[in-house]
C-alpha cells in the first residue's frame, strides 16, 4: 500500500494501481459511525477479494494472510460486538489451508471464511479441496464465496465491467461446479453463501433443473437436484432492485437470504434495510432478512 492525501491509501500489484482505499476501510471509529447513520447494528468483516493472494508462495501467502487476519481479529475486539469476521487462507496448498481454518476459529476467533469463486483457475467442486471443507465442517465454520479472476478475453468496456458483468457469471460457475461435485453430499453440515444473490445463477438454475430433469445422463451425475441443492446455499440480497429480490425470494428460499451491502466500495448500497422494506413483508420475514437468516449462516 501507498500512503495518500484525506486519509487513503492505494492498494499496488505487480507495481501498478489497483484500487484506492478510505480509512472507513480499517478506521472502527468511522466505520461504527457510518454504521449508526446507515441504521447497521452488526458488521460482518472480510478481505477484499483481490487480497487473498493465492497466486503468492505459500510462505508469503501465510505471512499476508495472518496479517489480514489479525487486522480484522483486532477489528472485532475493538467493535464492541458490533463485527463477526472472516478469514482468509492459502488454498494453493489445501492441507495447509485445512490447519489455518483451525488456527482461525481458535487464535483469531473468526465465525467464518472468505474464498474467491477459483483457485488459479480450479474450480472450487474439485476434490483437491475436500480437506478444506472437511476442516471448515468440523469447526463449524461458515464460508463465503466472492467472485475473483473471471475469464474476461471478450470484455468490452472500462474496468469496472469486469465487477458488473464478468462476476456474476463467475460466481454461476463456481456454484454449478460445487453442485455437480457434490460438496453438499460429501459435507451436509457445512454452510456456503454467495455475494450478491448467486451473481447470475438465479437465471441459470431453471434451465440446469429443466436439464437434469429431462436428462438420464445428468441425473446419474447429479444425484441430487439442482434446485434442491441450490435452496441449501445462502445468499447475500445485494443486487440493486426489489424486483430481483423478490426473484431471489422465489428460487431460493426467503430462508437462505442475508443482507449484503459491499461496503465500502464503490458499488456499495447504502441505507440496505431500505431494499427490503420496498419489499412490503411481515415482521418475521422482514426480521429473517435483516438478522435471523444470517445469525444461522454464521452459527452467532
Amino acid at each position: 500500500m501507498q500512503c495518500g492525501a484525506d486519509h487513503h491509501r492505494t492498494i499496488v500489484i505487480s507495481g501498478k494501481p489497483f484500487r484506492t482505499i478510505g480509512a472507513h476501510c480499517w478506521d472502527v471509529a468511522r466505520r461504527l459511525e457510518e454504521m449508526d447513520a446507515e441504521g447497521v447494528r452488526q458488521q460482518v468483516l472480510s478481505p477484499m477479494p483481490e487480497l487473498l493472494s493465492y497466486w503468492f508462495d505459500l510462505d508469503d501467502a501465510l505471512a499476508f494472510g495472518r496479517h489480514i487476519n489479525g487486522t480484522i481479529a483486532s477489528m472485532v475486539a475493538a467493535g464492541g460486538g458490533r463485527f463477526h469476521g472472516l478469514g482468509m487462507v492459502p488454498l494453493q496448498d489445501p492441507e495447509r489451508a485445512a490447519r489455518e481454518v483451525r488456527s482461525l476459529r481458535h487464535e483469531f476467533g473468526m465465525v467464518g471464511v472468505e474464498i474467491g469463486s477459483n483457485i488459479n483457475g480450479v474450480s472450487l467442486g474439485d476434490q483437491r479441496f475436500d480437506s478444506f471443507y472437511a476442516a471448515l465442517q468440523e469447526e463449524d465454520m461458515c464460508l463465503f464465496v466472492h467472485a475473483l479472476h473471471p475469464e474476461k478475453a471478450r470484455l468490452s468496456g472500462p474496468a469496472l465491467m469486469e465487477a458488473l458483468v464478468a462476476f456474476p457469471n463467475e460466481t454461476a460457475l463456481a456454484m454449478t461446479s460445487l453442485i455437480v461435485s457434490g460438496v453438499q453430499a460429501r459435507f451436509p453440515r457445512l454452510r456456503i453463501a454467495f455475494s450478491h444473490g448467486g451473481g447470475s445463477f438465479p437465471m441459470v438454475l431453471p434451465r440446469l433443473q429443466h436439464g437434469w430433469s429431462t436428462s438420464e445422463q445428468l441425473q446419474e451425475a447429479i444425484p441430487r437436484s439442482p434446485e434442491e441443492q441450490a435452496r441449501a446455499f445462502w445468499y447475500d440480497t445485494l443486487v440493486y432492485s426489489e424486483s430481483a429480490l423478490a426473484y431471489l425470494i422465489q428460487a431460493f428460499g426467503l430462508s437462505q437470504l442475508m443482507v449484503g451491502t459491499d461496503y465500502p466500495f464503490a458499488i456499495r448500497e447504502p441505507f440496505p434495510a431500505r431494499r427490503i422494506d420496498g419489499l412490503g413483508l411481515g415482521a418475521p420475514e422482514r426480521e429473517a432478512l435483516l438478522s435471523g437468516n444470517a445469525r444461522r449462516f454464521l452459527g452467532v
